[in-house]
């Protein structure tokens, strides 16, 4: 399955939805699309919503990492919805579930 992501905004966010595997070209398309949205909605915080995600490599976490970084610069919150439990581990094993917020449903968020 390639990956591909949808957004809409709801209250004062923006619902990312991933859908795919992340990893090698799909996390520079992930981080590409996702910056063009932090230019395009610039006061509003961002849920990624990892419901349709099967697979993140290194890659996609360092992806991740970048974008919280520029959201974080503008005063704007990244929140990380749905994850699957491998994707949970990964973030547990390299410390970004500290630095990473994460809510159990992208719901949570709002």
């Amino acid at each position: 399955m390639s990956f591909e992501l949808t957004s809409e905004q709801k209250e004062n966010k923006l619902l990312i939805k991933l859908h795919g595997r992340i990893g090698g070209e799909a996390s520079i398309t992930m981080y590409q699309d996702i910056k063009a949205l932090t230019e395009s909605y610039k006061r509003l915080d961002f849920v990624l919503d990892f419901k349709d995600v099967d697979f993140i490599d290194s890659s996609g976490l360092g992806s991740l990492v970048a974008i919280n970084s520029t959201l974080l610069k503008h005063g704007r919150e990244l929140y990380l919805a749905s994850i699957q439990n491998n994707l949970k581990g990964l973030l547990k094993i390299t410390n970004l579930d500290k630095i990473l917020k994460m809510v159990d449903t992208a719901e949570d968020a709002f």
